[in-house]
């Protein structure tokens, strides 16, 4: 696992692909998703990178395409939402989902009912996915382990994944490493060196995915991780991929 200070190398556009998640990363975690903010100045750097990088740059989130549309407009991009089970394999192009949302309905019934029944825990309905949350309540993460869990039951073919303050289910056979590993296979980001940064729990499948492709994995935040490097806080996310080549996440000149 990576040492506590162990900086990425600088963002290299010419030679590599950049995949970005988003909550906790790009913008900090607040308690009600849907208030999240980037700056105008931010997103106009990302769409700077991504003509760096010819094109070879993605969001991969547990969020759905639309939404990151909507926080990150005028930008257009290629995405994996909802942790891969929708896909946009260009910018401007389709939303493909992977999966409908029909499959989930036995445990979407179940889960309504327990946050009806404990309202401190709140329901995220994504179509494709369900997600329990518990941010701001700590003391329920176990009611809210148990619910999801209870409602999966023995049923076949699903994930149960914890994230941030959060418990989500969805169909199985899908996370961000597969999709970056999809991505990786088509131009313009085949042949380049993958680039990945999330801060969660789920992120953990895109740094395997981007460490058996001999790429940068770049974990943002504290705690265990299996990432290659780490930047401390979103605010060093920015700087790093706004920083010159040569400099590090702090303005310090990498060592050579």
């Amino acid at each position: 696992m990576l040492g506590p200070m162990n900086l990425p190398p600088p963002l290299d556009p010419a030679r590599h692909a950049l995949f970005i998640d988003f909550d906790g990363t790009l913008v900090e975690l607040v308690d009600r998703p849907e208030d999240v903010r980037i700056s105008p100045e931010a997103v106009q750097r990302l769409g700077v990178l991504q003509r760096q990088c010819a094109g070879a740059f993605a969001l991969l989130s547990g969020r759905r395409i639309a939404d990151l549309d909507r926080f990150l407009s005028p930008l257009a991009f290629a995405a994996g939402g909802i942790h891969g089970l929708e896909r946009r394999e260009e910018p401007g192009g389709p939303i493909v989902p992977l999966a409908g949302p029909a499959g989930l309905d036995p445990i979407r019934l179940v889960l309504s009912v327990g946050v009806t029944e404990e309202p401190r825990l709140r329901l995220e309905d994504k179509g494709t996915s369900l997600v329990v949350h518990y941010r701001g309540h700590p003391e329920l993460e176990g009611a809210a382990v148990e619910l999801v869990q209870r409602s999966v039951a023995d049923e076949p073919g699903f994930a149960v994944m914890k994230g941030d303050n959060i418990v989500e289910v969805h169909l199985g056979g899908m996370d961000k490493g597969k999709a970056l590993s999809a991505f990786m296979t088509r131009e313009p980001f085949v042949g380049r060196v993958p680039v990945y940064l999330g801060d969660d729990t789920t992120d953990e499948f895109g740094f395997a995915a981007v460490k058996a492709l001999n790429g940068v994995s770049i974990k943002v935040g504290n705690g265990p991780s299996e990432a290659d490097y780490r930047l401390s806080c979103v605010d060093s996310v920015h700087r790093w991929l706004g920083s010159e080549p040569g400099l590090g996440a702090d303005g310090m000149k990498e060592a050579s």
